[in-house]
């Protein structure tokens, strides 16, 4: 099985639990997380400090650049079918987020590699 069909499968699955243990919510639960697609999803309502995700669907590992509220910027290495959460952090919330053509910084031997702790800044 390829890692999007599996991740759609865990997502479906995952809803589909929610709504058996807990019908009266999960439909509230469904309004807050937009169904996972690729780029930039930001929630329509925060889910505790959570404002926004980056859904990464391909292959590669991939540097995106993100936007804060108040005007700073910062980089983010997303691993091939995962997703980068952002969180609100003292008043500010990411407002945008985009794939950038410099290449991360990851670590590990081929078939293991990960992202590194630091990255590019663009």
């Amino acid at each position: 099985m390829n890692r999007r069909l599996a991740s759609v499968l865990s997502a479906a699955a995952m809803f589909a639990a929610a709504a058996v243990t807990a019908p009266q919510e999960a439909g509230a639960v469904a309004s807050l997380m937009p169904s996972p697609g690729c780029g930039f999803v930001p929630l329509p309502q925060p889910v505790g400090e959570l404002t926004a995700r980056y859904f990464h669907c391909d292959d590669s590992f991939i540097l995106i650049k993100f936007h804060w509220s108040g005007g700073n910027t910062g980089t983010a290495c997303v691993a091939p079918w995962h997703q980068h959460p952002f969180y609100r952090s003292d008043g500010q919330r990411v407002v945008n987020a985009y794939y950038v053509k410099t290449p991360p910084n990851v670590i590990g031997p081929p078939g293991s590699q990960m992202c590194s702790v630091s990255q590019p800044r663009v």
